[in-house]
């Protein structure tokens, strides 16, 4: 008895087994997967928001409001930049740059006031009303702020916070940048050789003087 009794024990675990396979795979069989919609690279290039040709819908759209002598517009589909002799509309990524008898004013509408002397060439880098951000590549260019929007400027190790109107002068000449904050206040900041970060704030009227070889400021 006890000898068929341990027989039945495997085939009653054997035959659970087949069942109980047999029974899944009769489930998963009703289990329908649904299948996804194909999309081709191009489809994907239609849904994404960003654009070549067109900045952000949100950002800002500078005018230009004045231009004499030489003037380079570099668009955001160009490789390379281009004379103008007439306004244009400027958007984030694009840059303006003049001759040595050129003169550009661009305008930010509620926002800020750039004016681009001759020998000198900035980078809009964002318009975003959140924070309106400009690199300064060379020469001599006043910044005034006209409204609540944050106004940056990035000049060579400087960052700088305008808080009213700027002047930022330099040359491939000499390795010192001059910021001339003609009203309201700013705030400076860099690292030192250290690689140690400061924080300068300048007020009406101060002139402070940036030595981009020994990354010290003075103030005067």
């Amino acid at each position: 008895m006890k000898r068929i009794f341990l027989f039945l024990i495997p085939f009653l675990l054997m035959t659970i087994g087949v069942v109980g396979y047999f029974k899944l795979t009769q489930k998963l069989s009703t289990i329908s997967i649904p299948t996804l919609p194909s999309v081709s690279f191009s489809d994907l290039v239609k849904i994404s928001r960003f654009s070549l040709e067109k900045a952000p819908s949100e950002s800002l759209v500078g005018t230009i409001s004045g231009i004499n002598g030489d003037v380079e517009y570099e668009s955001r589909t160009a490789t390379e930049s281009a004379k103008i002799n007439s306004p244009v509309e400027v958007q984030q990524g694009e840059s303006l740059s003049t001759g040595d008898n050129g003169k550009v004013i661009l305008n930010f509408k509620d926002a800020a006031d750039i004016t681009i002397d001759s020998s000198s060439g900035v980078d809009i880098i964002q318009t975003l009303p959140a924070d309106l951000v400009f690199r300064q590549i060379i020469g001599s260019v006043e910044y005034k702020k006209i409204g609540t929007y944050p106004v940056s400027i990035r000049v060579g190790h400087l960052i700088i916070e305008n808080r009213g109107d700027i002047k930022i002068s330099f040359t491939a000449d000499s390795p010192v940048t001059t910021i001339v904050m003609i009203s309201g206040t700013g705030t400076v900041a860099y690292n030192n050789l250290s690689n140690v970060s400061r924080v300068v704030n300048i007020s009406t009227g101060q002139t402070l003087k940036f030595n981009e070889s020994n990354r010290k400021v003075t103030i005067k």
